[in-house]
């Protein structure tokens, strides 16, 4: 009797800390006892699966693309799936998901904060105190939006140095405007071991940092390959450290950030002085740059960026143009804002007509992409729409062309024929194509095209469209679209106003 009872006591014993750990997973994806559940019980059509899941490997794999809520139940099958299925729901914490983890014993993430590898957009300071925790010591990604506090500020240090030497991502990102007494530290960036940080991306937003600290960032993250210092102050004082990174290749800043001159120290040299290899410039300018001529500008570009392949531009006025002609050879991609397009900057891309591969605007949302009903028009180059079609018939290396809101006109089209036998992707408006019946329908018969490519050739789609002697004007506009796009055999994704078709 007493063997019966001790066994009881353990079954028991077991049973509860099963709960614990459920009741722990479920604070963490947000969900209560209730909407867990369950175990399933077992089928004989089950059995076969079950014992494929037997399999470590295979189950790693099902862990991937289960909802945490499944995980979660999987989880209480048997011993051996426990580890597996548990650590899929601890991988990622993200908000409003995990708000019930701040109200959770601090005893839950001790147990299992060592299976945490993401943190998402955190913006809860009580959040960020529960993962002041030594087993949170595994992180890949860590992402904090916070308020402009000290001690915010000194908890997510600890919390990056404790995880500094497996992070590969940091998002630290604060409110504006900048407060004048919170500075940037490398600190919390130092490794702890003789093989170096493994960070590869950085971004820094609403502090202050001084040359020396900004030098000192890059020397102990020798990985880097992105920085974004989007609205971060740079203090320019003396410094003496000009380290050249060996791999950062994606820069996110300011013209003003890059090449503000200081009066006091005119000197001092700008930042892509610590990029030789830099390939992405990621840039605009909101201000004038006091003290800073374009042509200044240009040639340093030219002399300090000999593999810039990338100009992604959000603002950028007489600037970008000059940059583009005076500033960079043989790029492959150039990407600016819609509204900045004009006559001048469309002839200051064709300067690159020889190597360019993507050619795009940025829309204001990517919510366009995926409208039901066909997107407005706000076209900048109504008056000059041949503009777009001399970039598709010069740039026979182009890949990928989006223009959402330039308006082409078939006749120009036929008229400049394109040369971009290689265009994969293609999002832009088709003036007469106006409708989501028209939209939809040529893009069906350009996937319909594509799925019986020399069906289209015969009789049958003559009768259908109207025959190839026939004047453009006498073929439906549909049919106009679908038969262009049909011409280039390396097209997959389209965009013409509404969503995005794949074929």
């Amino acid at each position: 009797m007493k063997k019966v009872a001790e066994r009881k006591a353990k079954l028991e014993d077991a049973a509860r800390r099963r709960e614990e750990d459920d009741a722990a997973a479920a604070a963490a994806a947000g969900l209560s006892a209730e909407e867990i559940g369950g175990v399933p019980g077992s089928t004989e059509e089950d059995t076969g699966m079950v014992e494929d899941l037997s399999i470590v490997e295979i189950r790693k794999r099902v862990c991937l693309f289960l909802t945490v809520k499944d995980a979660i139940a999987c989880a209480r099958v048997c011993k051996d799936w426990t580890d597996d299925f548990t650590s899929s729901v601890w991988h990622t914490i993200e908000e409003p998901s995990c708000l019930k983890l701040a109200q959770s014993d601090s005893s839950i993430v001790s147990k299992h904060g060592h299976r945490i590898r993401v943190v998402k957009a955190l913006t809860t300071y009580t959040l960020v105190n529960k993962l002041q925790n030594a087993s949170v010591s595994k992180l890949k990604s860590l992402s904090v939006i916070m308020a402009a506090s000290s001690q915010y500020l000194s908890h997510t240090y600890d919390l990056i140095q404790r995880n500094i030497d497996t992070l590969a991502s940091i998002d630290l990102s604060l409110p504006l405007p900048i407060s004048p007494d919170l500075f940037f530290t490398t600190d919390a960036f130092a490794p702890h071991t003789h093989t170096g940080s493994k960070l590869t991306f950085l971004k820094i937003r609403g502090l202050r940092m001084t040359r020396n600290a900004f030098s000192r960032l890059l020397r102990i993250c020798p990985s880097l390959q992105h920085l974004d210092i989007s609205d971060t102050v740079l203090q320019s004082i003396i410094f003496t450290d000009t380290c050249q990174h060996p791999t950062l290749s994606h820069l996110t800043a300011s013209i003003e950030q890059i090449f503000r001159v200081d009066p006091v120290l005119p000197n001092t040299p700008t930042l892509l002085l610590h990029f030789p290899n830099l390939a992405i410039l990621e840039t605009w300018q909101s201000t004038t740059t006091p003290g800073v001529t374009i042509d200044t500008i240009s040639k340093e570009v030219a002399q300090r960026c000999p593999n810039l392949n990338t100009i992604r531009a959000r603002e950028g006025g007489l600037l970008l143009p000059h940059i583009l002609v005076y500033g960079t050879r043989n790029l492959t991609e150039i990407c600016v804002l819609h509204k900045q397009l004009s006559s001048e900057l469309m002839m200051a891309i064709l300067t690159h007509k020889d190597t360019l591969k993507t050619v795009m605007t940025l829309p204001p949302s990517d919510e366009i992409f995926q409208s039901v009903n066909v997107a407005a028009v706000d076209d900048h180059l109504a008056a000059s729409g041949w503009t777009a079609q001399v970039i598709l018939s010069d740039c026979f290396q182009l890949q990928k062309f989006s223009f959402p809101f330039h308006e082409m006109d078939m006749d120009d089209v036929d008229r400049i024929p394109w040369v971009c036998h290689d265009l994969e992707t293609l999002y832009v408006r088709v003036k007469g194509l106006n409708s989501n019946e028209l939209v939809n329908r040529a893009l069906q018969m350009w996937i319909d095209g594509k799925r019986t490519r020399s069906s289209m050739k015969d009789k049958n789609m003559n009768s259908k469209t109207g025959s190839k002697h026939d004047s453009s004007r006498d073929v439906p506009i549909d049919v106009r679209v679908a038969r262009h796009l049909l011409r280039f055999e390396k097209l997959k994704c389209v965009w013409l106003g509404t969503k995005i078709r794949q074929a």
